[in-house]
């Protein structure tokens, strides 16, 4: 039966693997994701400013509904997570099987995590534009000039940070769910996950200190954090919370207990 997808080190039949250059490849792909999805989001939250800003000069107030901004936001979050699924889940079997297999794991991903995603961030940029309003009325400034604070806390040059933590965010959930689900599928015996996270100073401590554990497939890994432990099924687990799952760029190896993973 064919093993999951791993970077080799060594020529076939020595089962050693390299850490550092299966992380390199992930984090390759995953950035590419990225960069699309930021520059969507970027571009989304500066039409939604020019839409609130518009409501404000005929209305004088922000009409513009969470439902209506979730739209927006899904129409280019769902896409998304189905790209990085069937990129990932690919790349795991390094061949095709039924569509149905893909669609079952994106439909369960959306089910689970990605329609929680879209709902956050959509109330979240709502309450910022009425905050935006109220602040701006407040301080007694015209119709005008509060709907052109509205505008401008839409532009790119505010929502950039803000949309590119979002993209590594969701692309990396969505490319680690994807391989944690391919990798119980197939169903291979003794299978176990190693925690990989990149050796260099961005990475948080408590992930450095999760470097190289192993663990059988159906456990969670214990991550410290601030208070006491987290248990995680994988990196970008929510349930592992914000300080564990937001710019974590950690990784799975999947290996037999015979196998050798290497940091070289």
């Amino acid at each position: 039966m064919k093993k999951m997808i791993l970077q080799r080190k060594v020529s076939v039949g020595a089962n050693k693997y390299s850490a550092r250059k299966e992380i390199t490849e992930q984090l390759r792909i995953r950035q590419s994701f990225e960069r699309k999805l930021n520059l969507l989001l970027i571009k989304t939250f500066s039409e939604i400013g020019k839409l609130a800003q518009q409501e404000y000069i005929n209305r004088q107030q922000i009409t513009l509904t969470n439902a209506s901004i979730s739209e927006k936001i899904n129409n280019i979050l769902e896409p998304h997570y189905r790209a990085v699924i069937d990129e990932f889940g690919l790349r795991m079997t390094r061949y095709r099987k039924q569509e149905s297999q893909f669609e079952i794991i994106i439909r369960e991903y959306y089910n689970v995590f990605g329609a929680l995603a879209v709902t956050n961030i959509s109330n979240t940029t709502r309450n910022k534009l009425v905050a935006v309003v109220l602040a701006a009325e407040t301080e007694g400034l015209g119709v005008a000039a509060v709907a052109d604070q509205i505008f401008e806390s839409m532009r790119p040059a505010f929502t950039r940070n803000r949309s590119a933590v979002i993209a590594r965010t969701e692309t990396h959930n969505a490319a680690s769910f994807a391989n944690h689900e391919i990798a119980k599928s197939m169903n291979l015996p003794n299978l176990q996950k190693q925690w990989v996270a990149v050796s260099d100073d961005r990475t948080r401590s408590n992930h450095a200190i999760m470097n190289g554990t192993r663990i059988p497939m159906d456990e969670d890994f214990d991550v410290p954090s601030t208070f006491g432990t987290r248990q995680m099924s994988r990196p970008s687990d929510p349930r592992g919370g914000a300080e564990n799952v937001i710019n974590c760029r950690c990784v799975l190896m999947y290996v037999t207990p015979e196998d050798d993973v290497v940091d070289e």
